[in-house]
């Protein structure tokens, strides 16, 4: 795996626990503060974006080129809803999420992650290995 996947992987990782951490912490404030629950409720689909990247960062073994788009695209999806969200209640939380899904990105567009993800093609009928040599 290219250093360009790994480090996009680990940031998601990072991305996908600091997104679980919120919702512990947004299930803390529901228990603890059962007042403004609706308001509370309105803030958890904000969370799914980095948990499904988390889960699709898990399937990158499969190396299927679908799976680095899809990633892309749920990446490019996180600052939209934080931005849609900052039109809504006008929090910021845009300006900190933008940069580091642009830089995810940014690794998975590289030519290494493109390789890395391209599988490899065989033609029908081709032996995988080279058949074993036979001793005299």
């Amino acid at each position: 795996m290219p250093l360009s996947v790994r480090v996009a992987r680990n940031l998601i990782w990072l991305q996908a626990t600091l997104a679980l951490l919120g919702i512990v912490l947004l299930i803390l404030e529901l228990v603890l503060d059962s007042n403004d629950v609706l308001e509370n409720l309105l803030y958890a689909p904000f969370y799914l974006p980095p948990i499904l990247a988390g889960w699709l960062a898990n399937q990158w073994r499969t190396r299927r080129p679908r799976i680095r788009h899809a990633t892309i695209a749920v990446q490019v999806a996180i600052p939209l809803l934080d931005f849609v969200h900052f039109l809504v209640e006008g929090t910021f939380e845009w300006v900190l999420t933008a940069p580091w899904s642009a830089l995810i990105v940014t690794l998975l567009l590289l030519p290494p992650a493109r390789t890395w993800f391209t599988p490899t093609l065989q033609t029908p009928g081709t032996p995988s290995q080279p058949a074993p040599r036979r001793l005299p």
